[in-house]
């Protein structure tokens, strides 16, 4: 996968990822070096076989530090997520083009319809739709409308490198969007469990310039 955001979301969804990871590892190592001082210091040996007399019980300070610190983290994250939502599930409303993914037992099917004008061309010259069975071919940067329908039973669409998983549901058609931004070769899987041949259900998008 390349090091560069292959799209909007995943670039979203992976900077939301760190800003959760770091301060949890630092909160994580914290709390570990704490119980170890507390393991080394108060543990029984010879000379030391009984706790303080006096333990103090009751600290405000740090109650309130405790307290307090952790619902700005909350907070901060709260909000991060938020935004990371607005980005992921903000479906354009003048998408480039519309993708209709029609999930079967046991293979996708895509169904492309090109809404601009000049959005595509190939060698053959220049089209307003497409069907195929398999894999299909996008251009970089186009904004691309999602509508998944199940045939049969329950299935989910997972574009792997993209961090891009959504549930396909028979009698139900989920929205979404995506924008690639990376031209090259994606794996595409179904991520639920579907029948014995689940394993075989896989396409490819293929992003050119």
């Amino acid at each position: 996968m390349s090091a560069d955001p292959v799209s909007p979301g995943q670039e979203a969804t992976q900077q939301l990822f760190l800003l959760v990871l770091v301060p949890a590892i630092g909160i994580g190592v914290f709390v570990m070096a704490l119980v170890a001082y507390a393991v080394l210091k108060f543990r029984v040996r010879k000379g030391h076989t009984t706790g303080p007399l006096n333990p103090e019980t009751h600290n405000r300070r740090l109650e309130t530090a405790w307290t307090v610190i952790p619902a700005i983290i909350l907070v901060i994250v709260g909000i991060a997520a938020f935004q990371t939502l607005i980005t992921t599930d903000t479906i354009p409303q003048n998408p480039d083009v519309i993708l209709q993914i029609n999930a079967h037992q046991w293979y996708w099917n895509f169904n492309i319809t090109y809404v601009r004008n000049g959005t595509w061309l190939n060698s053959t010259g220049q089209f307003s739709y497409e069907n195929t069975t398999g894999a299909f071919t996008l251009k970089a940067g186009l904004l691309v409308k999602l509508v998944l329908r199940s045939f049969d039973v329950a299935h989910s669409f997972y574009l792997v490198d993209f961090d891009f998983k959504i549930d396909v549901i028979p009698g139900h058609a989920n929205t979404y969007w995506l924008q690639p931004l990376q031209p090259g070769d994606y794996v595409i899987r179904c991520a639920e469990f579907c029948g014995a041949p689940h394993w075989t259900m896989t396409a490819s998008l293929h992003v050119v310039r």
